[in-house]
């Protein structure tokens, strides 16, 4: 079979298959199958016969019949071209050849008809020497529903010459199965799909054929005043005088206006009139008021011309059975009002692409958007709204939606697979941005749902000539353009020539929207614009007053943050404390959130998983990470969230069901603020021997009480207005970074270079160096570009001097031997250790009783007489990795120090009423007073031991 499933395609679900093989010399074997495993093993069996194969397009009601009669459903409609030389002979009887010279002219001949026609591009089969064409249906029908269509289809081929086999417009028809061989002829030719296009509904493929269900009413105009909607739907309108005579002579039009055509030298002067009123008011005027009037003997075109400026509307068809009574009769609108005018209406079409959104606030600049030409057979109104031509010049334009909507361009979303971007002008509100995924355009039912909750109201009768719309605009926009990935991170992209922020994609030619991806739509609401720049500037101008450079520093982050990627850093902390609330650790973080976006929605807390944390992070990517009142995480949490931070990507995970991983796009390389009332350096250090590598990630420093800014101030400035006026700053530093990129990474490193010699930072204290070099920078750019007015000088030499105090905290870690074997000792001397002389009591000639014995696991056996103590060597490694102390070096010292004599099996539990057999173990020499003093321990365990 061939790679698409053509049978699935064309065929109904439910029915009996029909599979037909046909040897060299005509016999035929048709054979029912009632489920497609057993239709492809006849296929399979009909081709190793080198039978030529063949299927019933329908399904059947009951096996044995390939009668139309019996035909139970159809899903498709089909074509069947003839392609050779002998097929492109022409009939000397019908005038017309049986087919095409090739298969090159048959798919050009059937692409020209669909063009021609507005129906979709067919399923095109090579049949191996000609061509199958199908319409596969997004539906089932009927045998009664497919036939008269299907005779309509056979009738257009041949108004348009498009030479097809007139046999196969038949329910029951066969044709051949791709995947199987040909054997008309010499050489077995291969059948296979060639071009396999989206299915097709069946209302709008009757459409496009010209088939309605009733005939359409044709209206001369309101009878009542009109809606807004109305009038911008009558402006679109216009009429077409020669349309109203093609029709007219077809005998579907007006009588009376043909009379008058056909007959204008002897007509009398009302009559002309009459004429000239329809003529007067339709598009082709210029032509129309003179075909009227040509042969009148008072003709001239002047005195034509001025009859016209003496009518104000067009008559009616009252007024034409006024003046020529019995004119009217058999014409169908007779009665009813209207005016012949009604007969020639077409849509005007749009000349300008061009559309201006006025803007909705007073002061700003209207926004000017392009609409792109509509995929044929539609096209935009020249009001606005999308339009279906006709299928030829008696019919009429159909109304698909009545304002602007198209589509923008294709883009790929990490989770919802490839989506549409479409924009929607509305008459009363601003121009909306829908995003679509294509997996719902194929369905009505969905395709409205998800069009309806963004705006898109239509009716039943509109949706299938919507979802053809959608597929033609899909179709043509993928031979057009390559679809474009979604971003799913905010931050620098595209090689640093674009940065990201919420659904904005800044670039150094403008901003452009950036529809935001499954993963990152939600974040993308908190870092949208609000109130306006220079109130933001006011609340964040308090920070200029002498005495709050540490909240000021804090608050660079916002820009320092996009510089960190330069420094070669993937990402640092900043943690602000204060044993109390209230002195102003969390504004610092709501003024940094702010110059992006919402200043309180975008701060975690201590509540959020994990793993959400670390997602955050990666969509955030080079925007600052902020994280408020972290103070209940223990050090066992904050230790690996310090190690993520710093480190720039998320753990790698396996994909479901498969041995794979997955596409890790969690990578990121910013500065984290946080915000705590206790010191994690001293957490940290409570905690593990050795906390060095993750307290030279962090930053931390105190935001002490101040009274620079008043309660009320603070009270109205922080909380209200900041609250209310954000997220302006960030698109115009990231305008100038994505322009001036270079410059920025070569400005930061200069002054990277004049902190680290300044301070002379070491490569440990790297981290420290990049978060002050980014955010001395970031908030040197800013006030260049006017952001800010601080003053930097006093914030660096305020920065300068909280590294040095940083130094004397954080001191380089040294590895005290005695001390790591000493803390072991201690944690398990109550609960896991067995106290008890290795020899023989020489009274009794009996092993000694234990002085001790453990209550939980035997980890260590102390031996007063030999001087030794036993350590479960696997429970000391475990110790050891447990508290990040390197357990290879603390071997290899206590060696050196003649602590450690030997290591070996040894039976831990001698002594005990039940001896167990020897583990592997460390065999310490307690006469080692450097170390240990065996008899006061053995005496305070024993102590210990009794006070339990």
């Amino acid at each position: 079979m061939s790679q698409f499933d053509l049978l699935t395609a064309v065929q109904p679900s439910d029915g009996w298959f029909a599979i037909v093989g046909i040897n060299k010399t005509g016999g035929i074997q048709q054979e029912f199958a009632e489920t497609r495993e057993e239709a492809n093993e006849l296929i399979q069996r009909f081709t190793r016969k080198n039978l030529d194969v063949y299927f019933g397009v329908a399904k059947y009601a009951t096996s044995g019949k390939r009668t139309k009669a019996n035909v139970k459903a159809l899903k498709a409609f089909w074509l069947d071209i003839d392609c050779g030389k002998d097929k492109a002979e022409v009939n000397a009887k019908t005038g017309r050849p049986k087919g095409y010279i090739n298969k090159k002219a048959g798919v050009a001949a059937v692409m020209a008809f669909c063009k021609i026609t507005g129906l979709p591009d067919p399923i095109l089969v090579d049949s191996g020497r000609g061509l199958h064409a199908y319409w596969a249906l997004t539906e089932e029908i009927t045998r009664e529903q497919w036939e008269p269509v299907a005779a309509r289809l056979a009738q257009l081929c041949v108004t348009q010459n498009l030479y097809t086999d007139p046999v196969v417009f038949e329910a029951a028809r066969i044709l051949r199965v791709p995947g199987t061989w040909n054997y008309k002829g010499d050489i077995p030719l291969n059948v296979e799909v060639v071009y396999s296009p989206e299915p097709v509904d069946f209302g709008v493929f009757k459409t496009l054929l010209g088939i309605r269900e009733t005939p359409a009413a044709v209206e001369a105009g309101p009878v009542k005043e009109l809606t807004a909607l109305g009038k911008s739907l009558v402006e679109n309108r216009t009429s077409n005088f020669d349309k109203i005579i093609r029709v007219s002579k077809n005998g579907a039009g007006c009588k009376q206006l043909l009379d008058c055509c056909e007959n204008s030298a002897t007509l009398s002067e009302p009559r002309w009139f009459d004429a000239l009123s329809v003529a007067a008011f339709c598009q082709d005027r210029e032509t129309a008021i003179h075909a009227v009037s040509a042969g009148h003997p008072d003709y001239t075109p002047e005195a034509a011309e001025a009859k016209t400026h003496h009518i104000s509307a067009p008559h009616s068809c009252e007024t034409f059975e006024k003046t020529n009574p019995g004119g009217c009769d058999g014409c169908p609108l007779k009665g009813k009002g209207r005016s012949p005018i009604g007969l020639g209406r077409v849509i005007v079409e749009a000349e300008d692409n061009v559309v201006v959104e006025e803007p909705t606030e007073e002061g700003e600049e209207p926004e000017t958007y392009i609409i792109p030409e509509y995929p044929f057979p539609f096209f935009r109104g020249k009001t606005g709204g999308v339009y279906m031509k006709a299928k030829d010049d008696e019919s009429e334009d159909v109304l698909v939606y009545p304002n602007d909507l198209y589509v923008v361009k294709r883009m790929d979303d990490p989770v919802q697979g490839e989506v549409i971007l479409f924009r929607l002008h509305l008459p009363q509100d601003a121009v909306r941005q829908l995003v679509v995924p294509v997996s719902t355009t194929t369905d009505k039912s969905e395709l409205r749902r998800v069009l309806a909750s963004r705006g898109v109201a239509c009716f039943d009768k509109q949706v299938p000539l919507l979802m053809y719309y959608v597929t033609a605009a899909i179709n043509e926009l993928q031979h057009k353009r390559k679809t474009e990935q979604m971003r799913v991170q905010f931050g620098w992209a595209d090689k640093d020539t674009k940065f990201i922020i919420g659904d904005r994609e800044i670039t150094p030619t403008g901003t452009f929207y950036s529809p935001p991806s499954s993963t990152t739509k939600a974040l993308a609401e908190h870092l949208t614009p609000a109130g306006t720049l220079e109130k933001w500037k006011e609340v964040f101008a308090l920070y200029e007053r002498p005495g709050l450079e540490a909240s000021a520093f804090g608050a660079l982050t916002a820009f320092g943050s996009p510089l960190l990627k330069f420094t070669g850093q993937s990402g640092a902390i900043i943690n602000l404390i204060h044993p109390r609330s209230g002195t102003g650790k969390s504004t610092v973080l709501h003024m940094c959130n702010s110059v992006y976006g919402h200043p309180k929605d975008l701060c975690t807390t201590v509540d959020d998983t994990a793993n959400a944390r670390i997602l955050r992070l990666g969509i955030l990517r080079h925007l600052p990470y902020t994280m408020d009142e972290i103070t209940n995480l223990s050090a066992k949490e904050f230790s690996p969230q310090t190690y993520s931070m710093s480190a720039g990507k998320g753990k790698e995970r396996m994909k479901q069901h498969t041995n794979e991983l997955r596409s890790n796009a969690t990578t990121w390389q910013c500065i984290s603020l946080c915000s705590a009332n206790a010191s994690f350096y001293e957490k940290l250090s409570a905690s593990k021997n050795s906390p060095d590598g993750e307290m030279m990630r962090l930053i931390e420093y105190k935001i002490d009480y101040s009274d620079v800014i008043s309660t009320a101030t603070a009270k109205q400035m922080f909380d209200h207005q900041l609250m209310e006026n954000y997220g302006h700053a960030g698109d115009i530093y990231a305008a100038w970074l994505v322009a001036h990129a270079d410059e920025a990474k070569t400005t930061l490193l200069r002054i990277q270079a004049k902190i680290d010699k300044e301070l002379r930072l070491t490569q440990r204290e790297r981290f420290w160096s990049a978060v002050l070099a980014c955010n001395i920078t970031g908030g040197l750019i800013a006030k260049q570009l006017g952001l800010i007015n601080w003053d930097m000088k006093a914030i660096y030499m305020w920065a300068t001097d909280m590294v040095q105090e940083l130094r004397t905290e954080v001191v380089a870690p040294v590895i005290d031997i005695a001390g790591v074997l000493g803390d072991y000792l201690n944690r398990h001397i109550a609960q896991n250790t067995l106290i008890v002389n290795d020899l023989v009591d020489r009274r009794s000639n009996m092993p000694a009783l234990p002085t001790q014995e453990p209550r939980g696991d035997l980890l260590v056996r102390m031996e007063p007489d030999t001087k030794k103590i036993f350590i479960v060597s696997k429970a000391f490694k475990e110790d050891c990795v447990k508290y990040q102390i390197n357990y290879k070096d603390t071997v290899a010292q206590l060696k050196s120090r003649g602590v450690l004599i030997g290591a070996g099996n040894k039976r831990m539990s001698k002594g005990m009423k039940l001896v167990t057999p020897g583990v592997h173990a460390l065999t310490i020499d307690a006469s080692n007073k450097d170390f240990f003093d065996m008899d006061n321990l053995v005496v305070t365990a024993t102590r210990a031991d009794a006070e339990d």
